[in-house]
């Protein structure tokens, strides 16, 4: 692995979260794994078993990495062996994620996410489940049924 020398004069990051890392230097090996269940619901209402991983095959079925066949060549002429930062404004690093200024050998990172939204049911009115009637695209009527406004003819 190269080995340079990093050199950060000001780094601000707000948020780092979920396995994710923020790192000066180099590293060998980096690995990090971030599962959620995301639940939205429109009342604020909390069971107390807000649901399981295993309910999800998502969280379970395998990664199909697809292998890398090509051939690569690389040459590296590091006339000033340094990475030489300033200043580095970070608003938000999340989910697995690597924010890193040096070099890495090996990484791996995973993030799985199942969003669920729990709406209320619709309820039932004059224009059959809350449905607009368009005559047109984009004309509706608020006067009278199957009328155009005047200033669309």
């Amino acid at each position: 692995m190269l080995q340079r020398t990093s050199v950060v004069n000001k780094a601000k990051a707000v948020v780092l979260s979920f396995s994710s890392i923020f790192e000066i230097g180099d590293a060998n090996y980096f690995q990090a794994m971030s599962r959620a269940l995301a639940v939205q619901r429109q009342k604020k209402i909390f069971y107390g078993i807000e649901g399981s991983f295993n309910d999800y095959p998502i969280f379970s079925e395998p990664l199909h990495l697809p292998p890398i066949e090509e051939e690569i060549t690389c040459h590296f002429e590091n006339l000033k062996p340094i990475i030489k930062v300033n200043n580095i404004n970070i608003t938000g690093v999340s989910a697995a994620s690597l924010l890193q200024i040096g070099n890495c050998r090996h990484l791996y990172a995973e993030a799985r996410i199942k969003h669920i939204r729990q709406l209320d049911a619709p309820k039932a009115t004059s224009l059959e489940n809350n449905l607009i009637q368009l005559e047109a695209p984009n004309e509706i009527s608020f006067n009278e049924p199957n009328v155009i406004p005047e200033n669309r003819q």
